[in-house]
């Protein structure tokens, strides 16, 4: 297989996206907040729309440096604007595996990324690379086969589910990635590597719910046309995934867990 599908595949469809747009570091990437103080150098490799970035800069404040890199030109230029003049904060559009630099970070975070390549050992190896003796590479990431919901989504929604990760699958993509992490980077060169769940757990309770676990119909607008181009499943049903998941969010659904891990390695002295 080549790398063509996984790179078409891995490509954000342009538009608004309001799974990235509402991320920040307190509610989406709080491993990172043992590590971040005023003064810290980060980088945020596959930053998308650099919501997570910007929560990043204010923390490291001024006397700090956060650099976000994002292949897409259009996440990229969004992050731009949506920076203003924040200082030390700064964005890049590079790929993962050919980006270079001779500054070295404290911090170099990655986050949801390595679920859309192809290889990740190798984008490991290089952002290893770019992490200062006595740093953190600290690497946040799913298992999408671990997901669960209560009760079951509806028959739709599992269709489109189940496609999803075929798709992806097909593409060369690792959808069990977050139980991998923990073994690529003993590879890539780190001797101790610390692990810790970031499962992502919503309820009927949580004032949220009906965002947060409405997760997957968004996955299903956003990257549903994909599925549908590439012949994964009909428009049809993707369109009754959508609904019905809809209805089970405003009537019978309960919980929906999403299985997330930290994954962290420290430069050797």
């Amino acid at each position: 297989m080549t790398n063509q599908p996984g790179t078409d595949r891995a490509t954000m469809p342009t538009g608004h996206n309001p799974v990235l747009e509402r991320r920040t570091v307190e509610n989406a990437n709080r491993n990172l907040l043992k590590y971040l103080r005023p003064g810290l150098s980060v980088l945020d490799v596959g930053c998308g729309s650099g919501a997570i970035t910007r929560s990043i800069a204010e923390k490291t404040g001024p006397t700090g440096s956060v650099l976000g890199i994002d292949p897409n030109r259009n996440l990229i230029e969004l992050a731009r604007q949506q920076a203003g003049d924040t200082p030390g904060l700064n964005f890049q559009q590079a790929d993962v595996y050919a980006f270079d630099t001779p500054e070295r970070f404290d911090l170099v975070t990655c986050a949801r990324t390595l679920q859309w390549l192809a290889q990740p050992e190798a984008a490991l190896r290089n952002m290893k690379r770019f992490v200062k003796a006595g740093g953190h590479l600290a690497i946040l990431d799913f298992n999408h086969e671990k997901i669960s919901w209560t009760p079951e989504p509806p028959g739709a929604m599992q269709l489109f589910y189940n496609a999803f990760l075929n798709w992806r699958q097909d593409a060369g993509f690792d959808n069990a990635i977050a139980d991998n992490l923990k073994t690529l980077m003993h590879f890539v060169g780190f001797d101790s590597v610390e692990v810790e769940k970031q499962f992502e757990i919503t309820d009927r309770n949580d004032p949220n719910f009906s965002i947060a676990s409405r997760l997957w119909a968004e996955v299903a607008e956003l990257r549903g046309p994909q599925l549908v181009q590439d012949g994964y499943l009909t428009e049809e049903q993707r369109l009754k995934a959508i609904s019905d998941y809809d209805t089970w969010i405003a009537t019978v659904g309960e919980s929906m867990t999403v299985y997330l891990l930290a994954v962290e390695g420290q430069q050797p002295l």
